[in-house]
Formats: structure tokens, sequence, C-alpha cells
């Protein structure tokens, strides 16, 4: 008999918290709990859709047709960085005065939190637009 191995076997839940600090200085954050890794491809799918999307609408070239694997840290800090600067540049999307819907807004900052948060290794994250760091730090 064949035996199923299940990779997330051993895996528990895992407290996230994370910040990103807008250029201006202001921060969102929030505190998650994500079950297992299962949905960090999903996340990052996602980012690259952000990702990919701005870049298209700014007339810039895509080179890559799919997400890279979210193991790839840099490759999603980068992604990350570019969505989340695009983002404060042109709406003030993480600014409490921002050119977007309030609940339009509180949505895209709740699922691009966890999405990074989900993707980006450490208990504590900082993502800083000021900067232009990210940081994933151990509890």
């Amino acid at each position: 008999m064949a035996e199923i191995i299940n990779p997330y076997a051993d895996e528990g839940p895992e407290s996230k918290h994370i910040t990103l600090r807008a250029r201006s200085g202001q921060e969102v954050s929030a505190d998650y709990t994500l079950e297992d890794r299962r949905g960090r491809q999903s996340a990052a799918e996602y980012l690259f859709h952000l990702y990919s999307t701005i870049k298209q609408k700014m007339d810039e070239p895509v080179l890559d047709t799919e997400a890279p694997p979210p193991d790839d840290q840099g490759a999603m800090q980068r992604m990350i960085l570019y969505v989340a600067g695009a983002h404060d540049t042109m709406f003030g999307t993480f600014n409490a005065r921002s050119e977007m819907p309030e609940d339009e807004r509180n949505e895209f900052v709740e699922i691009f939190l966890l999405a990074c948060a989900t993707v980006i290794e450490g208990q504590r994250i900082l993502i800083d637009l000021q900067r232009g760091l990210i940081s994933g730090e151990a509890a």
C-alpha cells in the first residue's frame, strides 16, 4: 500500500505581524495567524498578478509569464516593493487620506498585507517604502 505524504503534516499555525510604512511615514499593520503554508503559491500568484497588471498599465515590459516560487524571497520582495510603491505613489493607498474610496482601500490593504505575510518569511515583517526594503524577523 502506498503511503500518502503530506508535506504540511508537521506544521502548526504561524502568527505574523506585518507593518507597511508608506513614504509619508504613515503605517498600516495587521496581525494574521496562518494555519499552514499551503496558501503561499496562491499568494505569490496574486502578488504577481498585481505586479504584472501595474507594469502593463505603465507600458513597462513584463518579462515573466508566471509567478516566481514563493521560496524566492528576493523576487517576492521586489514584486511587493514595486506594487506597494506604485499604489503609494498613484493612490496614496497606505495613507489615511487616500484617494481611493475607504471600503475599497481597506479591502485592498487587508488582502495585500495578508498575501505579503503569507510569502515573506518571519513573524514580524516590515515593508518600509521610505527605505525600499523588507525585513522579516523571528518573533
